[in-house]
């Protein structure tokens, strides 16, 4: 059979791998895997399908979450009694595949169930034979890995490993630095010990580490290590290929190591109180200094001509600039940092022969690997940088290095107008670019420096626009980005940002691909500072154009967000565009979503500009929100998009999508057919994988219900109110958690608000399953969103709420929870639950319709307590006027903050400039007291906190529209109250008899208030009105 599944024939190819699947769940199956994976004389096609087989049967089965088939626990044994010796044997390919399923049992198994594995992996790296003591340090680093990341309460099993290990592995480490072989089996068992070392340090230091001669030993191996040099004849000739030689891969992981060293426990009062305190201290007094001085060591041989890996280069510098925040080594060491600087740094910044075939031979890969993060994270040209930004705070240090940049500056220029510069000198001329701008934090706040920004890119920086080589013309765009609010001189700033800027634009024509790139990327910034888009208006429909282009021939998330931040600044003004916008981020959308060839990485970027291109439209669909004209045509292109992406295909993207398909239900004119279509695929996500995004479905279902209530009520196919409910009871029954779940409490609040009188047989099971999964809440918001939905049913239908309740036996439990938490007190006496205005409200609603409930549905308890409801309604009330009160004080404040703003700025004149110095500081602290008043606005309209839930939690959103929206709750009350005295006066009777004299005084003042407000109504109509006829 597993020699049918090398058969070319694909029929028959499929044939034996179904017959392979079926017979998975036989007894001894995964053990006849593993031998015909393990024996030498087998074909060796055969044995890698065999092992492919065994590795996949071992990740479904072996400990199964889901309740299916499980290998039988003695076939397991078998396996985990054979499973490192048949690893030790096998060919690479197979061994790598095996070491997945010993990985597999590692974390399932050890140590509880593998007691075995311990002596087995310490006798095999005891063992003279080589090959099994390269299986046993490649099954070392597998366990050590499975602790890599666990707290010091769960490594006692990996600690009490390595306290007998850890000698083992040392005394090896020692005879392989002391070898004089050149095969590559040294730096292969040199790179797993130091892996191992990595693992089972990366949380907390074990104690055998803290013994003398474990310490000192192990100390001195890396320092070895480090300075050990790579013999001449194991490095391959050909430089491509010297970065992944064995040799190279383990220097790797010596620098890898000994960097976070430094970096963890170079400075012993930063350190883990402890283990990593007490290793902390013995590494700063007896290893820093001298580890500091091999990584010197090292890069000085760089300079020397010695090769030496990108990756280890980028280690060695990002060692060194952590040295440099340890006072001792940096004094120490004081004068090599400038040295290192011009004689390592610089040069690395340096356009180089590497940058310089790529950039001609593939273009755009030069350019992912511009714009890639974890590119720039591992590559010398970021750490040199980094080296430079960290030893420039000095100014000592950042006068040096800036007197040699700003000679480079000058050299080139004059070479360049004599016509004179060489590649030599415009490799260099775009070092010094670099330099300029990796310290622009620096320069921009440091004097002489800060003054001398405007002049130099117009001195030094803008010819380069010029210049004959394209890295030096994409440097010019990016320095001019990073500086564009330069100082000029008084009276040239604007004149000379827009010399920039139009510098900057004629490269989006630039014969060079990387150029273009890089001019549309700086836009942004310019875009991002200047003081008003009409400057840029005429030139946007190119500079649209430009980026469309672009986009179309490389995958670049900055590109996307270019057009993001042109958006966002051009508001309405991007309207006449929107529709090719749309169009054209569509495009590059399904062009970043379609599988890639190169790689995971090319993958991983293009997802990143995927879900840029989302948040774009989203952007853009905001922008032109007050022109539901655009949105039939901009449906018509996002429509595949939605209809594809509400699926698993769109899960790392779902919250894009959702609040793009709110975007459109919601401006545009009305629910199109195609809308309504999406319907079940909503529906099937909620109920099945998607339940973390209920925050963004209840905004899609609230405007899929308020858009067009009558078809969501009547249609029955599908059956939206069914549908509906079924959403509810998945998520209020499943293993969702409170914050997730209340979303569901909320749609059964916008169903009974938007459809009154039309979901009656629905009340009482949307109260079952509300108070169902209430008793078992353990926040304050979802048990508040509970009664909110009993408020919301009393509101929607008294009597038959009332009934309901009955019928469940719950009434009374519910009655009283209710009303204990509209009397439940703060310390300052204000609301502990029901903090929101919103939740008031909704609560003076339900109780307003309690009152008002025919004699029949109520109990005698009920019609007892009925002063008791006008108490809580009276509480509510005047809790809600002075919270409305504040809120509206503070909104004012705020307003006139930005009005006297605004009237400053008017004034201002010609002085403007002078007084924008001496501003700054005061506008920052005007926009800290604003934004105070906004929090506490915020607060006093969702509560001022509480012990268990965010504030956040309790603040209302102005921007969320309810069909409760139009009642006012002091005149409902009062209009209330006024019909029950002229229809039930009994029952009016009742309440105002059993009144205290508190709730009396209050409910007059009320009544009052609801007469002003009546009023205050009644003008705000006519107001609208005039607008609208004006």
């Amino acid at each position: 059979v597993l020699q049918g599944c090398l058969l070319p024939d694909r029929a028959q190819r499929t044939a034996a791998e179904a017959i392979l699947k079926q017979s998975e769940s036989l007894p001894g199956q995964v053990v006849n895997l593993l031998r015909v994976a393990a024996e030498d004389s087998v074909d060796a096609g055969v044995r890698h399908i065999a092992a492919i087989t065994f590795k996949n049967l071992v990740r479904r089965s072996w400990a199964p979450s889901d309740g299916s088939y499980q290998i039988p626990a003695q076939d397991q044994q078998v396996v985990r009694d054979n499973i490192m010796e048949s690893l030790i044997r096998a060919p690479h390919n197979i061994q790598s595949q095996l070491g997945e399923v010993f990985k597999s049992l590692v974390y399932n198994d050890f140590p509880d169930k593998w007691p075995a594995l311990l002596p087995a992996l310490l006798a095999n790296l005891s063992s003279p034979d080589q090959t099994r003591v390269h299986g046993a340090l490649f099954c070392f680093r597998i366990l050590a890995r499975k602790y890599e990341f666990r707290d010091e309460d769960e490594r006692g099993p990996l600690d009490e490993a390595m306290g007998t290990a850890f000698p083992i592995l040392l005394h090896l480490f020692n005879q392989l630095l002391a070898s004089t072989a050149t095969t590559p089996d040294v730096p292969e068992y040199i790179k797993l010990i130091c892996k191992t070392l990595w693992s089972a340090t990366y949380m907390n230091i074990p104690a055998v580490l803290l013994q003398r001669e474990q310490f000192m030993g192990w100390m001195s191996c890396l320092h070895t290590a480090m300075i050990k040099p790579v013999p001449a004849e194991a490095v391959p000739a050909d430089p491509r290929d010297r970065a992944a030689h064995p040799w190279w891969k383990a220097k790797k992981w010596v620098f890898h190591v000994s960097y976070r060293l430094i970096n963890r426990y170079g400075i012993p009062k930063d350190a883990k109180e402890g283990n990593d305190k007490t290793f902390s201290e013995m590494f700063a007094r007896e290893c820093a200094a001298t580890f500091l001085e091999a990584e010197l060591q090292v890069l000085s041989s760089y300079v020397g001509g010695t090769y030496v890996s990108p990756r280890c280069l980028n280690l060695l510098l990002q060692f060194v600039r952590q040295a440099l925040g340890i006072k001792a080594l940096y004094k120490q060491y004081a004068e090599h940092w400038d040295k290192l600087l011009m004689g390592v740094a610089f040069p690395l910044m340096c356009f180089n022969d590497e940058d310089a075939e790529l950039w001609r031979d593939d273009p755009q890969e030069y350019i992912r690997k511009g714009y890639d993060i974890l590119e720039d994270m591992y590559s010398p040209r970021t750490a040199a940088g980094n080296f430079a930004h960290e030893l420039c705070k000095r100014k000592s240090h950042r006068d040096v290095f800036m007197a040699q940049v700003a000679a480079l500056l000058s050299g080139y220029s004059q070479a360049a107008a004599a016509g004179t510069a060489t590649q030599a000198d415009a490799r260099r001329m775009d070092g010094a670019l670099v330099a300029i701008g990796m310290l622009s934090e620096h320069l921009r706040s440091k004097s002489p420096y800060k003054e001398q920004l405007g002049p130099m890119l117009l001195n030094f920086v803008v010819p380069c626009f010029k210049s004959p080589y394209g890295h030096l013309r994409a440097k010019a765009c990016w320095a001019c980005g990073l500086y564009c609010t330069a100082e000029f001189g008084e009276g040239k700033t604007q004149e000379s940002y827009a010399l920039l800027l139009q510098q900057v634009l004629a490269c989006l024509n630039d014969p060079e691909l990387p150029v273009r790139v890089d001019a549309a990327v700086a836009v942004k910034n310019f875009v991002e500072e200047v003081e008003s888009v009409e400057l840029l208006k005429p030139i946007l429909p190119q500079l649209l154009n430009s980026i469309f282009a672009l986009m179309g021939q490389v995958d670049n998330e900055d590109l996307v967000v270019t057009l993001e931040v042109i958006v966002e600044r051009f508001g309405e003004d991007i309207a006449p565009y929107a529709l090719q916008m749309v169009q054209q981020l569509s495009a590059a959308f399904w062009k970043y979503v379609t599988p890639h060839e190169e790689g995971e990485e090319d993958d991983e970027m293009a997802s990143i500009a995927a879900y840029t291109c989302l948040s774009t439209i989203n952007t853009l669909l905001d922008s032109v929100s007050s022109i539901p004209d655009l949105f039939p045509h901009m449906e018509e292109a996002l429509f595949p998009i939605l209809q594809k992406m509400i699926s698993v295909d769109g899960q790392d993207v779902m919250e894009m999508v959702l609040d793009m398909l709110a975007y459109i239900n919601y401006y545009g004119k009305g629910i199109s057919e195609r809308l309504w279509s999406l319907w079940p695929q909503l529906e099937e996500a909620v109920c099945s994988w998607a339940s973390d995004y209920w925050f963004n479905f209840i905004i899609v279902f609230d405007n899929y219900i308020g858009k067009d209530t009558r078809r969501f009520v009547e249609c029955k196919s599908p059956d939206y109110l069914a549908s509906v409910f079924k959403m509810m009871s998945f998520t209020l029954t499943e293993d969702i958690g409170d914050e997730e779940a209340v979303h569901a409490l909320r749609l059964m609040e916008v169903v009974l608000q938007y459809c009154r009188g039309a979901v009656d047989p629905y009340v009482g099971p949307y109260l079952q399953l509300a108070l169902a999964r209430g008793a078992k809440a353990t926040t304050n918001k979802f048990k508040d969103a509970v009664l909110l939905v009993v408020a919301n049913a009393m509101h929607y239908n008294a009597a038959l709420t009332l009934t309901a309740l009955q019928q469940q036996g719950a009434l009374v439990d519910v009655l009283t929870a209710w009303f204990g938490r509209i009397h439940a007190a703060r310390g300052d006496g204000g609301f502990k639950y029901f903090r929101r205005m919103h939740d008031k409200k909704v609560c003076v609603l339900g109780l307003v319709a309690l009152m008002t409930a025919p004699d029949e549905v109520l109990p005698p308890q009920v019609q007892a307590g009925m002063p008791q409801i006008l108490g809580g309604l009276v509480r509510l009330l005047v809790a809600l006027k002075q919270q409305k009160e504040e809120a509206d004080r503070l909104a004012e404040m705020t307003s006139d903050e930005e009005e006297e703003d605004e009237e400053d700025e008017d004034e201002d004149g010609d002085e403007e400039e002078e007084v924008d110095k001496a501003a700054k500081k005061d506008d920052a602290e005007a926009e800290a007291y604003l934004n105070r008043l906004a929090r506490e606005a915020r607060k006093l309209t969702g509560g001022d906190g509480d012990d268990d839930d965010d504030d956040d939690e309790w603040t209302d959103d102005e921007e969320v529209e309810t069909p409760i929206d139009p009642l006012d709750p002091w005149v409902v009350a009062a209009d209330t109250l006024a019909a029950m005295q002229a229809t039930n006066p009994g029952r009016h009777h009742l309440l105002a008899s059993g009144a205290t004299p508190e709730v009396q005084q209050g409910l007059a003042g009320l009544m009052q208030y609801a007469e002003q407000r009546r009023a205050e109504l009644a003008k705000q109509q006519a107001d609208e009105a005039q607008l609208l006829a004006e």
